[in-house]
């Protein structure tokens, strides 16, 4: 077809251009988009009400608490009196107990530190389950640690750093908070727009915004 008006001559061309800009420019956008941050995961579906005991085991120690019916946590034999205390503080970021990454894996490589768990998490809940959680090392920018579900060594959980200084501190009795500047570090060396900008924000993510709670 001829097109015989010169307006139609220069309006045709001149749309071809702005429709090819902007599909220059959404594609631009498609592939410098920060993605999403995935959703928690879940490791132990059980929440708050529906937890019954919990024991917290170390090497050296273990401490058992009870939930009673009205929210109250009461500890088992040796168990320190300020657990019980911490454990109505921290139990809003351990139940239900999630992680900020799932990644499928061999969970029993040794460089995830969970053949020899620092903390064993056991929760029984209202309908009498028993969900075990092995508490390994941490992971490469230390914001977080090696988590999996009892004997499953298919996947491997990363849960937040607070999560596990939660549980330290129901064995020692006492608020423990291990310092971690890697972040801080990190964000100083980092070009803003630099991809790594994005990675070390899910990690500050994962440490300061942990599910179920905030730092």
């Amino acid at each position: 077809m001829k097109l015989r008006h010169p307006a139609l001559r220069v309006a045709v061309p001149a749309l071809g251009i702005a429709l090819l800009l902007v599909g220059t420019a959404a594609a631009s956008r498609a592939l410098h988009e920060e993605p999403s941050v995935d959703p928690p995961a879940d490791v132990v579906a059980v929440g708050q009400a529906d937890v019954r005991r919990v024991v917290v085991e170390t090497a050296e120690r273990q401490v058992e608490l009870s939930r009673t019916g009205d929210g109250t946590w009461t500890g088992g034999a040796g168990t320190p009196r300020a657990a019980e205390a911490l454990m109505t503080e921290v139990e809003e970021r351990l139940f239900p107990l999630q992680a900020y990454r799932s990644l499928p894996g061999d969970a029993a490589s040794d460089e995830f530190g969970l053949d020899d768990p620092e903390i064993t998490f056991r929760i029984e809940d209202t309908d009498g389950g028993e969900h075990e959680v092995l508490l390994g090392g941490p992971t490469f920018t230390s914001g977080g640690v090696y988590a999996r579900l009892g004997s499953d060594e298919t996947r491997v959980y990363l849960v937040p750093r607070r999560m596990m200084d939660d549980l330290r501190s129901l064995v020692a009795g006492r608020r423990i908070d291990t310092p971690n500047d890697l972040p801080e570090k990190l964000q100083e060396k980092t070009p803003k727009h630099d991809p790594t900008s994005w990675w070390l924000r899910q990690v500050e993510h994962a440490e300061g915004h942990s599910p179920g709670g905030s730092e």
